[in-house]
This record gives structure tokens, C-alpha cells and sequence, in this order.
């Protein structure tokens, strides 16, 4: 049963009052898209605007892509009712030009208003945006290169920040954060440095007094107390003092644990007692100031710092014309503010402006909405433009404001919502729920009612009640129910998270048994935390899942240890790391059979171990092994980074390993994530092995977001409640009872709007595993924290909101039977009057079978052997792929001793240096960035700099500086025949009638016209007589370089030359 549209006349106001302004605030489930539709489809029927003329702004690119389909859907409806032969007409005409309307998110509107007008804006014309990752990826950039500029330059003020105890490395995280707020002042207040030596001296005092009440042997160990005591004293003694480590002593006893004590291990209880409180007494009188003053000391100090940082990172933005979201922003609202003729343009193209989840967009937008609609194109003041009659549409649900942590700030929604009505447009509400049943909402708002006010304030929305289109029906689970984590199960919150786990999946099992499809539910948790235990467990009982959000890959087995075997290939003479791979899970290799192994005669090296041939079998496991990596070492020299990682992880057996651990496809799907991010890296230029291995690295040790690649499987949905906004299910289960942060400890920034200026409040702390210390904080800190836990606080709630609006039909809240203060959820189940509890049946649960059994490599072979006879008769090659290089490890196999320092990152150092020297002179921070881009120490600057000074003095470089042509780091790629000579040269191992060879050429140069080619060698041989076995052993490289060259460019090759960089010789080929 239905009932009767409460808000019908706010909707036919949207619909059909086409010249008035409005905000709508569309509750939960109110069909706003629906209503933001219908006001456009109007638009174009009315023949009020052009299907040109219409701007619809959405949150997110999927929004954009819905909104276009139900419009083109509804204008289509129209067309086909319509009798009108005029109206026909212009509805055919905008259903036929539906592509020059925009639909989409305010950034890529943005982008196209400056690429439309880019030198009003002062952009270069061929900008390029910048995508979240690749912004990160620039400000880690530019945060080295600060560091290496001040290393040169200005290195008093990184000695200054080092001086205060604090590592320069620890505030890139913090810098990230604050990149994000160009449009704020960074607020700094310098004050004196505090005096430290006479309180720390008093309180060591102390605290050996103490120490004498502590006896020299405690049972079962000393209290907490008793451990910090003598810490303090310790760190006296060993350490040379200065201020940053009277600190780190008076930072022991910054936390309420560390006077906890236990009063028999003392030598008496008024000892115990009296030390206590004497301590805590001088700890909080006197120390407790003096860390806030040594604080707000720091503060400005790290603030300048940044924002040389910050400069650095602009600066490379602008030289290679990026901009960020945030850029985009600011540059198109600069452009409208300040170019009355551009702006007085696109109000004319862009006539009608509509805007949708307005509660989370950025504060800057609000200020380009009221430039773009103002009747008066020269006002300044975005606050004072007073838009045209019908040019703007604003939806939003300040109820559903969740993304602060994002930029959302709900004090610019109330002021655009208060402008709005000043300068002449109207507020509709719209309360009608057409997605959930009357059994959930009428108690949704018995809690609501309660919780938000009347009247809505600075922190937080108005109450609003939502009221249900659809009555509860009778088949089937309905309504708002509990699932409780028995008492037992509640000792700790691994326990409360695996127990509700299995709960829910019971629960599931029996409404699957009874006829419900997996894709009819969803599961809600609060934070990221905890979603692959749900995964995991609904997986084994065999239920399909779909996960999105963010997840901790790094943590997982399967993903270190691929990581381990791919960072063996970038220095194959890192025995170490040889010997790491042989023990991993890959090869299993016990350390009794490495053992064996070097008391044989072997080495640890990949090239250490002899390939024996096809017909003699190869029994020794670590000889096996080192031939499988040898193998793929060469794959890493032919293929691209790419390609040779997937064709690893496809030969080691990669997603077995996850099937073997238990993992699946969520855990294979985040790999092929992590695959196609690499392959765009590669794309963009990154095309280096080791430059792949570390950028796959950062992005596995962060939290990685999960792209939820089977939304519409049939399967349960399971993702965090800032991932589900927008979403909805026929049953939702909130889910993970047994986790809530303290709020006040994850504040980090306030950020405080005024009317012209807005000001950033920042802190600084250093995390250490899941506990971190204050470094930082501005003067009044704790009233600004004050002033952004009143915020947080509103947001939790209306985080709540969300979580409790997604279902259509039932609601499932898991509670735990005792100790639940900890439940995310608990204002919700402790707000109902009643609540149904539901009780669980045992229910057999189907697992996945696990694969425990070990078999061996004949067998195997002999299993999965047939499978692949198709591809061996299809896969005859009719092309190859190689490089000059193809057989570069064999080189690890002469017996030459090497100086220390020098393997590939170190060749591709000087490869570099020299390339750019060349075509330009280099600075020491130049040197510097590339030392640290190819992860050596910026200590090696000097022995570079005298290589490059050595260079200087070859003949090569007197034949460069009177070249007429000088090419560096060329590369080719060029088909061979069969039958040629270059053919015959490569010796190829294949039937291929064609070769690929691809390569670069270090240096090519053409003197007195003819040409010359330089191959740099970074070999480190300890023997100059070992130069003529080297020289030999590169001799086919370099002369395949010089007919390469011929076949390139039709013309002989004078001279190649062999450059042994270190030794300074060179040798003609």
C-alpha cells in the first residue's frame, strides 16, 4: 500500500517555477534525481533554454553518467506523448544534441571553462589535470627536491628543524594534507623558545628519589610507573642532553597509563603512593606548560618549512602545467571574479546552472556558482552577487553532510542556503521517502527526533521526518532488528568483529535458503577496518561478496612476498636478497639445504648457478630455483617493467598462493588494479624496472582503494558508509559493533571561514604504530580543537543518518550483549523502544575446501600438461622481441672482482647525469634529486661530480663540443628480416621470420659528418687488466649499435667507442 506525496507542492514548484532560484533539501530516499530531471526535461519544454545551455554538476563521475541516462530517458518518454508539433520539435532537437549539455563533476566543468579560455586565466593552453594519486606523486616530488635545494642552499634552516628533534622526513604525510588548503592562510605565531634546564634538572631530581623506593629485582617485572622512572634515568645517563631530549624524557610521562602502579612492588605502599602523586603533581604544574610552550615554539618553525615546500611544489606544477583539483577550482573562480567580459560570456553559453549534492562539494564552488549566475558581472565579492531569476538549482541534504575530511564545510552550505534567500530564491524540503518502508522510518525518527534540532544551528541540520510512500509488507523480513554478540564473545574487539562475522553470515545463510538473492543485501561498517574479515567469511561459506573501499593490501602475505621476489631483479649481485627470495614462500628453500648448497661450491647469485641441459633433470631445489630467477631476470632485461611482472606472478603461481591462504577474487582483483595503475605509469613515461618495483611498493604499503569491478554481480555488497552514500539495498546489517574512535584524538585541523579571509589551524604530531606524540600545535590549540570536535560530533551523527537510510526493507544492527560502548551504532539501538532480537539457528555452514596437499613438480607437470598442448601448437612465433642487451647477465659470470658501490641504480645514475650534462649544465641539487630518485645516498655527489669532470677531460668530449649533431639516451625499435645481416648478427634462439629489436644508445654525436656512437660502462672492476675481457664481452653490443645506426639513418658509423666510466678508459670497437 502507497500513501499520499506530503511534498507534492515543493515538487511541482521544481518542476514548473522555472524563474525562481531554489535550494532543495531532499531527505534520505526523497527521488531527487527524479525531481532534478524533471526541472530540466522542463527547461527544454517549456522552451525556456536550449539543451546547450544547461550545466548539471554532480559529485561524482558515476552520478554523471545516471543523470545523463534518466535524462535522455525522460526527455525520450516526453517526446513520444507529446502532440505538440512545436514542443515535439524541440525536444527531438535537444534528444539529438544531447552531448552539449554538460553532465558531469564540478572539476571537469572547470577544466573546460579554462581550456575554453585559458589565456584570460593565464594558463598554458595545453594544461594537463592532475588525478589524486599523480598529485601525491608530485608532492613527494617536490618535498625531496625542497630537501636537496636546502642541502645546497640553505641548509641553516633544515639544520634548525633537525635541532628541535625533528626529522624532516616525518612532516611529508602532514605536507600532503596541507597542500590540500591553498586557499587557506596557514596561521603561525612565533614565540620565545622555553627554558628546559632548571625544571628537567628538578625533575630528574625526583625522580632518582623515586627510584631509590624501587627495588633492583621486581617479580613479574616493574609497574608502569617504575618502567618510566627508569627510562628517565637511563636516557639521563647515556645521553648527551639538549633540548629535544629533555623532551623525550618529559614525553614519558605525557600519558595517563604512565602512572599506573601496582603498590606491592615497591618498597612500601605510601612509597607507591606518595612518588605517584608527586610526580604527576610536578609532572602536570610545571612540565605539562613548558611542552605546550616548546610546542607552539615548533610550530611556526615547521609551518615556514612547509611552505618552502609548498613552493617548490607549485613551482613544478606550473613548469609542467598541471593543475590539481583544487587548481581547477581556484583558476576558474579567479577567471570569473576578475574578467567581467569572460564571465558575462559563460553566463550567455551557460545559462541554467544545477547543482546536486551540494552538502559535499568544496567551499570555492559556491563562490564560482555566484559568479557564474550574478546579474552584475563586475561584482567582486561572490557573496554580494545576487544571481538571475531561474539561473540556479541547488540540491543538497545537510542531514547527509559526511565529508569534512574532504574540504565539505557545512558553514558555507548555510551561508549559500541563507544567500539564496536573501537575494529572492526560495528552500524547499523534500521529506517523501520512496525507498524505505513505514516499519523503519516511523522509528528512524523517534530517534532523529531526539538527536537533531528543531531548528538548524552552526554544527548541524534541522530535523526533518521521513515519511514513508511504501507500508510494510507481509512476506518477508521487514523492519529494524538487532543481532547480538553473545556476552562471551565480547572480551576483545578481534573477538566481537570474527563473532559478528559468523553471525551475520548464518543469518544470511538462512535468507539465501529461503529465496533471497546475495545481491539483496549489504553490509555497512563505520571505518575501513574490519571489511576483509566480512569478505573472508562470507566467502568461505560461499556466498559471493563485492567489496569497495579502502583496504591494508600491504598487510597481506601474499602481496610482500610478491614484492620480495620482483625487488630480487634490481641488483642481481645482492646476494642477500637472492637468499631472502630462495626462503620465501615461492621457493621454500629450508636453511639446511642452503647450507648444503654453499658447502657444494655454490653462490648466491642468479648467475651462479650452471643451467644444465633439457635431457639432464635438475634435482638440486636451489640450483632449480636460481635457474627459474635467472629466467626471469631475463625477462626483466626483454620485456617492458610490465609485461615482465605479469608474466612472473603468472609463472610463480600468484593467485594459487592467494587460493592457498585463503584469499580470492577481491584480493586477485586488487592485483589487477595494481597491474593497470603500473601499466598507466608506464605510459606516462615511468619506464624503467626499478622505477615500476618502487612505485608498485608505495602504492602496497599504503591503503589501497578497492575498485569494486562486480557492482551489479550477484553478490552481498560490503563497504564502509562514506562508500554507500547513495546506494541502498533491500536489507542492510551495520555492521562491526565493537570499534568507535575517540574523536578528539584524530584531530589534526580546524579550519575557521570568515567573510574575506579563511585560516588554518594545523597540528603535527608522529605516529608511531597506532599511537602518536604531539610535535606541533599552534597558540590556543585546544579552543580550536574544541571548535572541530563540535563539528566531528554533529558529522557522526549525521554519518548515523546515512548508515540507517540505506535499507528498503529491513535493517539489521549487530549489538554486543555487554560492553558496548564501543558500538558505532549504539545511538540508534539505545534511541528504539523496542527492538526485535534476532535468534540465530545452527545452520551448517559450506567452507571452501582447503588445499593442504603438496605434490611434486613431475606430477604436476603431468597433470596440467595436457591442458597446455593447444597453446604450444598455436603459440609458434611469427615475430621475436629483443634487445642488445638480451644476454647482458651472462656478464656476472666472468670471474672479475668489482669495487664496491657500483649495480644498476648506480649505471642508471651516471647514465642519467651524463645525458642531461650534455645537453645542459647541471647543478648540485640536480645531482642531488637524481641520486635519491635512483634511491642512493646524496653523499655521492662529490664522486659524481668528479666523473663528470673526468668526461670533460676524454676526447669524446673535445669531438662532442665540435659536433654538428649530438644525440643522448636514443632509443630505437626496428624490424629485422630474416636474411639480412643485422639477423645473422643477433644469433637468434627462435623461428620468428621477423625480430624486433628495441634499445637505446647512450651517445651519438657526427663530427666532420661522420658518426660516432659512446656506450657507457659503470662496471667497477678492482683489476684495470680485467678491461680487455670486458671489452671483448661487449664488443657484439656496441657493433650491434652501429648497424642499427646504418639500417636507421642509411649512413656509415666511423667509430664506436666503450666509455668505462670509473676507470676512465675508453676502447674503440
Amino acid at each position: 500500500m502507497t500513501k499520499r506525496v506530503v511534498d507534492q507542492e515543493a515538487r511541482d514548484k521544481i518542476k514548473h517555477c522555472l524563474n525562481q532560484n531554489f535550494l532543495v533539501e531532499a531527505g534520505a530516499g526523497s527521488g531527487k534525481t527524479s525531481s532534478l530531471v524533471d526541472r530540466m526535461v522542463n527547461l527544454i519544454y517549456t522552451g525556456t533554454c536550449q539543451i546547450e545551455e544547461i550545466v548539471a554538476i554532480t559529485f561524482t563521475r558515476k552520478a554523471a553518467d545516471e543523470l545523463k541516462t534518466r535524462f535522455q530517458n525522460e526527455l525520450e518518454k516526453t517526446w513520444k506523448s507529446e502532440k505538440n508539433f512545436e514542443v515535439k520539435e524541440r525536444l527531438e532537437f535537444a534528444i539529438q544534441n544531447m552531448e552539449q549539455c554538460f553532465l558531469g563533476t564540478v572539476h571537469s566543468f572547470c577544466a573546460r571553462l579554462l581550456r575554453e579560455r585559458p589565456v584570460e586565466a593565464k594558463l598554458d593552453i595545453s594544461f594537463k589535470e592532475l588525478e589524486e594519486e599523480d598529485d601525491r606523486l608530485i608532492a613527494i616530488e617536490a618535498w625531496h627536491r625542497y630537501l636537496a635545494t636546502l642541502q645546497t642552499l640553505d641548509v641553516k634552516r633544515l639544520h634548525t628543524l633537525r635541532e628541535l628533534g625533528i626529522d624532516d622526513h616525518i612532516l611529508l604525510d602532514r605536507f600532503q594534507m596541507l597542500k590540500s588548503y591553498p586557499d587557506v592562510e596557514w596561521a603561525k605565531t612565533y614565540t620565545s623558545k622555553p627554558e628546559l634546564t632548571d625544571t628537567y634538572q628538578a625533575f630528574i631530581n625526583l625522580l632518582k628519589e623515586a627510584n631509590r623506593c624501587i627495588p633492583e629485582e621486581i617479580e613479574n617485572g616493574p609497574d608502569n610507573l617504575q618502567k618510566c622512572i627508569r627510562e628517565a634515568i637511563r636516557m639521563d645517563r647515556l645521553l648527551q642532553l639538549n633540548d629535544p631530549l629533555r623532551i623525550s624524557v618529559f614525553e614519558l610521562f605525557d600519558k595517563k597509563s604512565a602512572y599506573n602502579i601496582t603498590q606491592k612492588k615497591w618498597t612500601t605502599k605510601e612509597d607507591s603512593k606518595d612518588y605517584q602523586a608527586r610526580i604527576q603533581d610536578f609532572f602536570e604544574g610545571r612540565i605539562l606548560p613548558l611542552l605546550m610552550n616548546w610546542r607552539q615554539f615548533c610550530h611556526p618553525i615547521i609551518i615556514e618549512f612547509s611552505q618552502g615546500a609548498l613552493g617548490v611544489y607549485e613551482g613544478i606544477k606550473q613548469q609542467r602545467s598541471l593543475l590539481n583539483f583544487q587548481d581547477l577550482l581556484i583558476n576558474t573562480t579567479h577567471l570569473l571574479r576578475f574578467n567581467p567580459e569572460v564571465r558575462s560570456y559563460f553566463q550567455e553559453k551557460y545559462r541554467f546552472l544545477l547543482v546536486d549534492e551540494y552538502q559535499d562539494t568544496d567551499p570555492i564552488q559556491a563562490e564560482m556558482m555566484f559568479y557564474l549566475t550574478s546579474d552584475d558581472v563586475s561584482e567582486e565579492d561572490w557573496s554580494k552577487c545576487k544571481p538571475r531569476p531561474g539561473s540556479l538549482f541547488v540540491v543538497g541534504d545537510p542531514k547527509q553532510a559526511i565529508y569534512r575530511f574532504r574540504r565539505a564545510d557545512i558553514d558555507i552550505y548555510n551561508k549559500v542556503k541563507e544567500l539564496i534567500k536573501n537575494y529572492g530564491g526560495d528552500v524547499l524540503q523534500l521529506t517523501m521517502n520512496f525507498r524505505t518502508v513505514d516499519t523503519i522510518t516511523t522509528q528512524l525518527n523517534d530517534v532523529f527526533r531526539f538527536q537533531l534540532p528543531e531548528v538548524e544551528t552552526r554544527y548541524q541540520a534541522a530535523y526533518r521526518p521521513l515519511n514513508s510512500y511504501h507500508e510494510e509488507q507481509e512476506e518477508g523480513v521487514s523492519g529494524i532488528k538487532v543481532l547480538m554478540v553473545q556476552a562471551e564473545f565480547t572480551k576483545n574487539q578481534k573477538m566481537i568483529l570474527e563473532k559478528d562475522a559468523e553471525n551475520i553470515t548464518l543469518y544470511l545463510k538462512k535468507l539465501l535458503h529461503t529465496g533471497y538473492e546475495p545481491k539483496e543485501f549489504m553490509i555497512l561498517t563505520r571505518y575501513n577496518d574490519g571489511i576483509d574479515v566480512y569478505a573472508r567469511t562470507l566467502e568461505a561459506a560461499g556466498i559471493p561478496v563485492s567489496v569497495s573501499g579502502e583496504m591494508h593490501i600491504g598487510a597481506t602475505q601474499p602481496f610482500n612476498e610478491l614484492l620480495l621476489l620482483l625487488k630480487t631483479f634490481l641488483d642481481s649481485t645482492d646476494s642477500l636478497a637472492t637468499v631472502a627470495t630462495l626462503r620465501s614462500v615461492w621457493f621454500g628453500i629450508n636453511d639446511e639445504e642452503l647450507f648444503q648448497w654453499k658447502r657444494g661450491g655454490g653462490t648466491f647469485s642468479i648467475y651462479g648457478a650452471k643451467i644444465k641441459e633439457v635431457d639432464e633433470p635438475v634435482t638440486n631445489p636451489v640450483q632449480n630455483a636460481l635457474s627459474k630467477l635467472r629466467m626471469y631476470s631475463k625477462w626483466v632485461g626483454t620485456y617492458s617493467p610490465v609485461v615482465a611482472i605479469v608474466k612472473i606472478t603468472e609463472d610463480i603461481g600468484f593467485y594459487p598462493l592467494l587460493l592457498t591462504l585463503g584469499y580470492g577474487k577481491r584480493e586477485y582483483t586488487q592485483f589487477l588494479q595494481l597491474i593497470e595503475a603500473s601499466r598507466r605509469k608506464e605510459n606516462e613515461g615511468t619506464t624503467l624496472y626499478h622505477e615500476i618495483v618502487t612505485f608498485l611498493s608505495k602504492i602496497i604499503k599504503e591503503k589501497t582503494k578497492v575498485l569494486n569491478l562486480d557492482e551489479d554481480a550477484n553478490s552481498v555488497q560490503i563497504l564502509n558508509v562514506h562508500k554507500a552514500k547513495g546506494l541502498e539495498a533491500p536489507i542492510v546489517f551495520l555492521a562491526h559493533p565493537g570499534k568507535k574512535t575517540d574523536i578528539s584524538e584524530r584531530i589534526l585541523t580546524h579550519i575557521r571561514r570568515e567573510d574575506k579571509t579563511s585560516q588554518g589551524y594545523f597540528k603535527f604530531v608522529k605516529k608511531n604504530g597506532f599511537s602518536s606524540k604531539t610535535i606541533a600545535e599552534p597558540i590556543e590549540w585546544e579552543l580550536y580543537k574544541d571548535e572541530e570536535e563540535a563539528y566531528l560530533l554533529q558529522e557522526e551523527l549525521r554519518i548515523l543518518y546515512v548508515a540507517a537510510t540505506r535499507a528498503e526493507k529491513a535493517m539489521i544492527i549487530s549489538s554486543c550483549q555487554k560492553k558496548n560502548t564501543n558500538n558505532p551504532w549504539s545511538i540508534l539501538i539505545d534511541g528504539l523502544k523496542y527492538i526485535e532480537e534476532i535468534v540465530l539457528e545452527e545452520i551448517e555452514l559450506v567452507e571452501k575446501p582447503q588445499i593442504i596437499d603438496t605434490i611434486t613438480h613431475e606430477e604436476y607437470q603431468n597433470e596440467t600438461g595436457k591442458l597446455t598442448d593447444w597453446i604450444e601448437i598455436s603459440s609458434l612465433p611469427s615475430f621475436e622481441k629483443m634487445t642488445p642487451t638480451d644476454d647482458k647477465e651472462e656478464i656476472y659470470t666472468l670471474e672479475i672482482e668489482r669495487e664496491k658501490g657500483g649495480g644498476k641504480d648506480w649505471g642508471l645514475v651516471i647514465h642519467e647525469v651524463f645525458e642531461k650534462f650534455i645537453r645542459t649544465p647541471l647543478s648540485g641539487h640536480d645531482i642531488m634529486y637524481i641520486l635519491q630518485k635512483h634511491g642512493l645516498s646524496i653523499d655521492r655527489e662529490n664522486e659524481v661530480k668528479s666523473l663528470i669532470q673526468q668526461l670533460q677531460q676524454t676526447e669524446i668530449w673535445k669531438e662532442i663540443q665540435e659536433a654538428e649533431n649530438v644525440l643522448t639516451e636514443v632509443p630505437f625499435s626496428i624490424p629485422i628480416k630474416k636474411g639480412e645481416e643485422l639477423y645473422t648478427q643477433l644469433e637468434p634462439r627462435t623461428i620468428a621470420n621477423t625480430i624486433f629489436l628495441s634499445g637505446i644508445i647512450d651517445l651519438v654525436y657526427k663530427v666532420n659528418g661522420k658518426w660516432k656512437i659512446v656506450d657507457y660502462k659503470t662496471d667497477r672492476p678492482k683489476d684495470i687488466e680485467d678491461i680487455p675481457e670486458l671489452t671483448n664481452y661487449y664488443r657484439k653490443q656496441i657493433g650491434l649499435y652501429k648497424n642499427v645506426w646504418k639500417k636507421i639513418t642509411g649512413e656509415e658509423v666511423e667509430e664506436a667507442k666503450l666509455y668505462f666510466v670509473t676507470p676512465d678508459i675508453i676502447r674503440s670497437c
